[in-house]
């Protein structure tokens, strides 16, 4: 049961073999199959009233075939062959099907490789007797994990062994969708492959993790594992196996098990896979408590892909502490996560954690992201932030870069704001989005978030930005912009307020954005116009000179005896005009501000 199969070149797992008995067809086999794609199916495992298995969930996904109709796919080796020397060796086949008949002659031990290259020298004296001859490609192009392209090269030889000679210097392979089924004898792969460190196994017919525990063992050489798109069944554990205290232990007698020989081998799952680096795991419908039980055969993983996988389950998450300890990226790009307070608190402690990819999932906000003393890179992209609040829980990390592409709230504020604001709330980032920052950039951006930070609260509490609390600011700025805080101390205050004087607005250290044009009133105490107000619009930046020449002539007073005060709002204190190179913009004029216009005395 649970083998998988391929009919029609579409992919099914086997829930029961027998005859059809609704029919009566007892002296066929048939096999009742559950497809990959729901919509291939008839039924959910029952016809005719009669129950031969249970479909997925209830789902009409169910089929009957013959078995004779089927493929339960290929060995590894004669994938390998099929794809890139069209046939397979009949003296290599009749050699490879002797040597799994015996099992007596099993290979006890891991490193005893005695009995197959026993085997394999018999077979390349009868090659070199001219006894076996059957013509090749002269080349053959393997296609790494990676898709490049790594030419092998035979220099002419039509004889097998030569072309296996130069397979044992390969270090790159892909073998994806070649309907893999079987690993073969324990031994045989190895010996092939003696300096493979790249291997891609996607979208074939593995069905079971001790396949794989299999492989890896046999494989000392490998640093990339690529099995994605395999549908394998749950881990058995054949022993004991408990979590007590966050740790994982294991019964010495979980043992890796060779489902091609039907007994275990005196090697551990435990750490059977620990010289592997990259182990790439995509969309196999893995939960976090499979991960929990995988872990422990790749304890020094260094990469590890889990995209596209059902990760939800982070209750059930748990690993010892010497696992991992080497893990710098951890991609988990499409998992359904909605919540990183659980990403926080599984891999927060990692020691060498440096890249987290949390594309395309449904994360909001961000609690005060702690922890990840390595983490340098974080990538949020394609998430459901509308505010853009949750970069300033990032401020703790000494991230070198970040992407937050294509974000709710790009649209709504804007790649420019954002870009900005990001680059202000994260001092340490280098790189937003895959575009580095520039000095200037940087200094631009903090200027123009402390800034909006004061327009936002300006709007907020309806207040105006010559007349505000600052206590009150720095409150609301602590709050909901702490970065601000270190930014006034670097830049100053960009709407400063004299503290000595009531409404009081002085010369900004920052220039301050006012209006072209403003309207105001003209009240002379003195003069001819009697304290009756007149209205005049003038420029912001009309300097002070101009200003009293024109009241002059308009008053009809001499302008050395000319003093002007101003009252910017009705509730504003009343100062003096003073200062040669001062401007209408200099005491913060607006619409319907009030000059008074008195005389100086003799």
């Amino acid at each position: 049961m649970n083998r998988r199969i391929v009919y029609q070149g579409e992919k099914a797992t086997v829930k029961y073999e027998g005859p059809l008995i609704h029919e009566n067809k007892e002296e066929e086999i048939w096999l009742g199959v559950e497809w990959d794609q729901v919509q291939r199916g008839r039924h959910n495992g029952t016809v005719c009233g009669y129950s031969y298995f249970k479909t997925t969930d209830g789902k009409n996904s169910g089929s009957l075939l013959k078995k004779e109709k089927v493929s339960f796919g290929h060995r590894l080796w004669e994938a390998l062959f099929l794809k890139y020397f069209k046939e397979i060796p009949p003296q290599l086949l009749q050699e490879m099907e002797l040597k799994e008949q015996v099992k007596d002659e099993f290979l006890q031990e891991h490193q005893d490789l005695t009995n197959n290259q026993d085997d394999k020298s018999k077979m390349i004296t009868l090659i070199n007797q001219k006894q076996v001859k059957i013509e090749f490609d002269d080349t053959a192009f393997f296609e790494t994990m990676k898709k490049r392209k790594k030419m092998v090269e035979f220099y002419g030889f039509d004889e097998i062994y030569k072309k296996l000679n130069n397979l044992e210097t390969l270090q790159e392979l892909s073998l994806e969708s070649q309907n893999v089924s079987t690993i073969g004898p324990f031994g045989f792969v190895g010996s092939i492959f003696k300096n493979l460190k790249i291997l891609g196994l996607e979208n074939n017919l593995f069905n079971s993790w001790h396949q794989i525990f299999v492989l890896v063992s046999q494989l000392p050489t490998l640093k990339e594992l690529s099995i994605s798109n395999n549908k394998l069944q749950k881990l058995e554990t054949f022993g004991q196996e408990q979590f007590q205290d966050q740790i994982l232990t294991q019964s010495p007698e979980y043992l890796i098990y060779d489902y091609e020989q039907g007994k275990h081998l005196e090697i551990s799952v435990n750490g059977c896979g620990s010289h592997l680096e990259v182990l790439v795991l995509i969309e196999m419908q893995l939960t976090w408590q499979d991960i929990s039980l995988i872990i422990p055969a790749f304890p020094m993983v260094q990469q590890l892909l889990l995209c596209k996988n059902n990760l939800v389950d982070y209750e059930n998450l748990k690993f010892r502490n010497t696992d991992l300890q080497a893990l710098k990226l951890l991609n988990l790009q499409q998992t359904d996560l909605s919540q990183f307070e659980c990403i926080q608190k599984s891999f927060g402690n990692l020691p060498n954690l440096e890249r987290l990819i949390l594309n395309r999932n449904n994360l909001k906000d961000l609690p005060l992201v702690t922890d990840f003393n390595a983490l340098r890179h974080i990538a949020l992209d394609h998430n459901q932030f509308i505010q853009p609040q949750f970069l300033n829980k990032l401020r703790n990390l000494q991230l070198n870069s970040l992407s937050i592409k294509h974000n709710p709230l790009v649209d709504k504020l804007g790649k420019l704001y954002v870009r900005q604001r990001a680059i202000a709330e994260v001092s340490s980032v280098q790189i937003i989005n895959g575009s580095e920052i520039t000095k200037f950039e940087r200094k631009d951006s903090e200027i123009f978030y402390l800034k909006s930070s004061f327009e936002e609260y300006f709007l907020l509490k309806n207040v105006k930005h010559y007349y505000y609390d600052f206590d009150d600011f720095t409150n609301y700025a602590k709050q909901n912009h702490p970065k601000v805080i270190e930014l006034i101390k670097k830049y100053g205050n960009p709407y400063e307020i004299d503290p000595t004087v009531k409404g009081a607005y002085t010369q900004a250290k920052l220039q301050v954005q006012q209006p072209q044009y403003c309207t105001i009133k003209i009240i002379d105490h003195v003069g001819k116009l009697k304290d009756k107000p007149t209205p005049k619009k003038l420029m912001g930046s009309t300097g002070l000179q101009p200003v009293k020449m024109m009241i002059s002539k308009l008053v009809n007073i001499p302008i050395k005896q000319i003093a002007l005060s101003i009252q910017v709002t009705d509730d504003a204190e009343i100062i003096n005009m003073e200062g040669k190179d001062m401007t209408l913009n200099d005491f913060g004029v607006q619409d319907n501000s009030l000059i008074h216009v008195n005389v100086i005395p003799e």
